[in-house]
């Protein structure tokens, strides 16, 4: 299944937050800079966002000082400010030389062909690349704090850094940011990477996590809406234990605030991005990850997923990207938007659906009565009140062998939206709607359809007709003469754990 996701992957960028817990920790980035050099050969397009502030407040404590915060910020005096741009530069520096180790001489000479009498060339295994790309400001005096050289980030340099991605060069940010004074500011690498993927139109913005997610026992997959709610709740019970709840608004952009506190990027078509602005201060108190925070924030502005992928997994990163049900948790607005079950409403946008297929002999013809009959049996998939997609999911009972059958039909998405992955999301969410429902095999009778369900696991079992995995009652309404093919499918039980349907991560 992993071929799939390489060619979905290839071409697509990426932002990915290391941040200063796992920058500090020298297997994990180890670790994770061994995944990027596989990425980056399989053609993902990578900005890497690389956060230092346990090394700063390590920096700091040898020099005898004590770190200060204040809210979801460092207070950035002079010795803050030096610790920071030593250990950014050491950051950077021990991945750039991680990522320069090339291969050994004996594979190049191998594998390379050149020109006789050519000189190979052993260069580094990956191009980096880094600038001034992170444009800041100061923070300033908050609550009669001066925070001194804490700045928060305005805007990226996006033209430049898409300039070295299409050169083929993995980007390196840090936390530092530059003013238009020309000071050097030190800023939350959570504020970088949103701003990175969100200004970079990024098609995943993934963050490497620790205890503080883990712990807060995510799912594999998030719907944004569910991951609003999560932090509503959690706003609601501290409140209800009496700790202090701040009034200010936590936000990215400026405009039409939301349940959580994060504004949604307007809907302007293609008018410039609004100032952006995290601010952590809200959540800090709460003590709320700022991962899950930054995740929500990039998808309420643009960016379809986010994935929050524990550093400490082997191969998780890769898994993530690379397996149907990964091994972190996605948040995101796409995957299931707009699938729901069908409403008397949908009856003459599912029957338009179908017409096309039925004079080709696609499917077979259904009449409006029987079609208003099976309503309760299909899904449906919306946007913006437009149908463009449906499935039927028929309960046929108990098969002679014994196990319990659903048959899927009238499975269509409409022409103009195919290749979209909406097709994989609605056939996900119609298999565990049949497991929710206690089918173990889901069967499929078609004439010409059968190269897309081989793809997802369908089994041929040939001629429906004759096929003693049918229930008889459904075999016998079968027309010989039409030759259709039975497809199955077997749907496995899952544990109380697993999620329900709708709540997976799907193709």
């Amino acid at each position: 299944m992993a071929s799939a996701y390489i060619e979905g992957h290839r071409g697509r960028t990426f932002v990915l937050l290391a941040p200063g817990e796992v920058t500090s920790q020298r297997e994990l980035l180890d670790s994770f800079l061994e995944d990027i050099v596989l990425l980056h050969g399989l053609g993902v397009r990578l900005v890497l966002v690389l956060g230092a502030q346990q090394r700063i407040d390590a920096a700091l404590e040898r020099q005898g000082l004590k770190p200060r915060y204040a809210g979801g910020y460092r207070v950035t005096d002079a010795a803050a400010q030096a610790a920071a741009v030593e250990a950014a530069g050491g950051t950077r520096m021990q991945v750039e030389a991680a990522l320069s180790r090339a291969l050994s001489v004996g594979v190049v000479r191998r594998h390379a062909r050149g020109a006789e009498g050519e000189d190979l060339h052993y260069g580094p295994a990956v191009r980096v690349a880094s600038g001034n790309w992170v444009t800041g400001r100061r923070r300033g005096v908050v609550d009669g704090i001066d925070f001194g050289a804490t700045g928060s980030v305005r805007f990226m340099q996006a033209e430049a850094i898409e300039q070295q991605l299409d050169m083929g060069s993995v980007v390196l940010l840090s936390s530092l940011a530059y003013s238009a004074a020309g000071e050097v500011l030190n800023c939350n690498a959570h504020e970088v990477a949103t701003h990175a993927a969100v200004e970079l139109h990024a098609d995943k913005l993934i963050i490497l996590t620790l205890d503080a997610v883990a712990d807060l026992g995510l799912p594999h997959w998030l719907p944004l809406n569910d991951a609003e709610e999560l932090m509503a709740a959690h706003m609601a019970r501290a409140a209800a234990a009496g700790e202090p709840v701040p009034l200010g608004v936590c936000r990215v952009g400026n405009l039409l605030p939301s349940a959580s506190g994060i504004a949604v990027r307007p809907d302007s078509g293609s008018a410039p991005l609004p100032e952006l602005q995290l601010d952590l201060d809200c959540w800090q108190s709460l003590r709320f990850p700022n991962s899950l925070l930054a995740a929500v924030a990039a998808c309420k502005n643009g960016v379809r997923r986010a994935h929050l992928v524990d550093a400490r997994a082997d191969g998780g990163l890769l898994l993530e990207l690379y397996s149907r049900d990964g091994a972190g948790t996605m948040i995101s607005t796409d995957f299931y938007e707009g699938i729901r079950p069908a409403a008397p409403r949908d009856l003459k946008s599912i029957e338009q659906l179908l017409a096309p297929l039925e004079r080709e002999g696609v499917t077979r013809k259904r009449s409006r009565e029987e079609l208003a009959a099976s309503l309760p049996g299909f899904t449906v998939v919306e946007r913006e009140s437009k149908v463009l997609g449906c499935a039927l999911l028929q309960d046929l009972g108990e098969a002679p062998d014994g196990p319990r059958c659903g048959e899927l039909a009238a499975f269509c998405v409409s022409p103009a939206y195919r290749g979209s992955g909406r097709g994989d999301a609605l056939l996900d969410y119609v298999e565990q709607s049949a497991r929710d429902q206690g089918m173990r095999r889901l069967v499929l009778l078609t004439t010409r359809t059968a190269d897309w369900f081989q793809q997802r696991d369908f089994v041929p079992a040939g001629p429906a007709h004759l096929s003693e995995l049918l229930p008889e009652k459904r075999r016998a309404t079968v027309d010989p003469k039409r030759n259709s093919q039975l497809y199955v499918k077997t749907i496995y039980e899952l544990d109380d754990s697993a999620p329900r349907a709708g709540k997976r991560i799907g193709f």
